[in-house]
């Protein structure tokens, strides 16, 4: 019996400092996992933080921190968000909530991650995964992220990691960039005809146009066929990738279209069979070569029909262009999350019909507009249409005009909880005064609405981050929660939610107000250090 005892007893002890070993010098988490194959989160499991850097600097994810996942049996493998580390490595992340994949792009790879799934499509080759660890969802503190393997996704991409297992931190080097060839002089070459290319099994049809208007900066693809494509957005040009499409007037190489435009450089086009990973037989590949200080997303818009795909041009608004301001009045920029081109969170009504976030928030920002300008404020909006300009010049927007408040307004989602329901409002960590404008406006616009009362958070986003002002960013509720989301396309609700809102920068800015006179007067009443000194003197 005592052999037993003390045989129970080492067994503990091995246990106890194996679970010692386990944690993590960057501390521990209690996060759950989803199982995808349960359709549910399965138990609370404790696991080990990672620290993060691309090349140097720390990466804060948003939500759920990058963490260890140790599966019965197996090697730890580092999870992280995947926009975090897809979008800091040059690429574009597309979700897919049909076949709950994640697709990743970026240049002519493209990468598939399937929830749940052991193995990954890369370039339209199957490659398990390492130790079979697989993408899925983490939720955190009430916070949901979808995780993917660190090293797998950023070597896939190009990117170099080490580890450091002193301090529990994945370093991350981004690949070096090749510089661009340099275009050759257009010389007339005698050519034969190109042969004609067929659509094959799997292709949509044919292309039969591509033309650039001058006048209205229109680029068009005219099709046969109402055409699936892709945007691969590369910095200083842009692809978009018409997929299973085939040249109708077949084409040897890349052809050239010439253009008149502020934003276009130059339009290229050519024939790819299947070589860009997409699973169809062919792909038309649009390249869009852009003037320097343009971007895919402050100065293009993409939108498809049963005819072809558009390509707007739009030049970048001068700040010479700014709204007057009436210097005596309080100013109030209104930010309407998303746009034509970055549409946002994207859900069926009841009746099946596809909503979409940016005509949502466009659809508040409109009403709480009308209501402060009512009230005697002056109003700037970031976008009063399908285009705006990138998360930067919305921050920028609101500075240049010195603003006094800022309001971005989204939409919020969780696919994996179609329950949760509620209105959050964020503020940035670093700022004081935008803690206390969100509670004012978090408070004001759930009793005015009636929705459930999330509480604020704080987040390191770029319009809260970037703006010089008390911003805040109201997550007006989750259009994954079927009658949260009817509620949110009723117009009584937006009016009432928008009143809310309006009330909350009333209530900020008499709070303001009288914080900054309390402040005067107390610098009034105390004597400054140099007439202490004088007097005693």
């Amino acid at each position: 019996m005592r052999r037993v005892l003390s045989f129970l007893f080492l067994l503990c002890l091995l246990t106890g400092l194996a679970a010692a070993r386990a944690a993590g010098p960057a501390g521990t988490l209690s996060v759950y996992f989803y199982d995808e194959s349960a359709g549910q989160y399965g138990a609370l499991t404790e696991t080990d933080r990672v620290n993060l850097t691309l090349d140097g600097t720390a990466l804060y994810p948003l939500d759920v921190p990058a963490l260890v996942q140790y599966p019965a049996g197996q090697n730890g493998r580092t999870l992280v968000p995947v926009r975090l580390i897809a979008e800091s490595l040059g690429a574009s992340v597309t979700w897919v909530p049909d076949t709950r994949q994640v697709i990743l792009q970026k240049g002519e790879s493209t990468i598939v991650l399937t929830l749940g799934s052991a193995t990954a499509l890369v370039n339209g080759q199957e490659i398990l995964l390492p130790d079979g660890i697989p993408a899925g969802v983490v939720k955190w503190e009430g916070k949901e992220s979808t995780m993917v393997p660190l090293r797998f996704v950023s070597e896939r991409l190009g990117a170099t990691v080490t580890w450091d297992n002193d301090t529990f931190t994945a370093a991350v080097v981004s690949p070096a960039e090749e510089p661009e060839p340099e275009p050759s002089p257009e010389e007339p070459e005698e050519t034969t005809p190109a042969e004609p290319v067929e659509p094959a099994e799997g292709d949509r049809g044919y292309v039969t146009a591509v033309s650039f208007d001058a006048e209205s900066q229109v680029l068009t693809l005219a099709t046969d066929h109402t055409p699936e494509y892709r945007v691969v957005d590369l910095g200083s040009r842009v692809a978009i990738d018409l997929l299973g499409a085939v040249l109708q007037t077949p084409a040897e190489g890349e052809v050239s279209l010439a253009v008149d435009s502020e934003v276009l450089d130059r339009v290229r086009y050519s024939q790819h069979g299947d070589d860009l990973g997409y699973g169809v037989p062919h792909t038309l590949r649009v390249v869009l070569d852009l003037q320097s200080g343009t971007s895919y997303t402050r100065n293009l818009t993409v939108e498809a029909g049963s005819g072809g795909v558009r390509i707007t041009a739009v030049p970048s608004q001068s700040m010479d262009e700014l709204p007057e301001i009436d210097p005596d009045k309080y100013t109030v920029v209104l930010d309407a999350g998303h746009d034509g081109t970055t549409l946002g969170a994207v859900y069926p009504d009841a009746s099946g019909t596809q909503i979409y976030e940016k005509d949502l928030t466009l659809s508040m920002v409109k009403k709480l507009e009308a209501i402060l300008l009512a009230q005697g404020y002056n109003v700037v909006l970031t976008r009063d249409g399908e285009t705006a300009g990138d998360l930067y010049e919305r921050s920028e927007l609101a500075n240049a005009v010195e603003a006094d408040v800022f309001v971005s307004i989204h939409c919020n989602s969780a696919p994996t909880v179609p329950t949760f329901q509620g209105l959050y409002t964020y503020y940035h960590p670093s700022s004081n005064r935008s803690k206390l404008f969100a509670q004012a406006v978090q408070d004001a616009a759930c009793a005015a609405s009636g929705a459930i009362d999330r509480g604020i958070a704080s987040a390191d986003f770029v319009v809260l981050r970037e703006t010089n002002m008390a911003a805040v960013l109201v997550e007006t509720g989750f259009m994954t929660n079927v009658e949260e989301l009817e509620r949110l396309c009723d117009e009584d609700y937006q009016q009432s939610l928008m009143e809310g809102v309006a009330q909350g920068v009333a209530d900020y800015l008499r709070l303001a107000e009288a914080q900054a006179a309390e402040k005067a007067a107390g610098e009034t009443a105390q004597p400054t250090a140099s007439s202490g000194v004088e007097e005693a003197a």
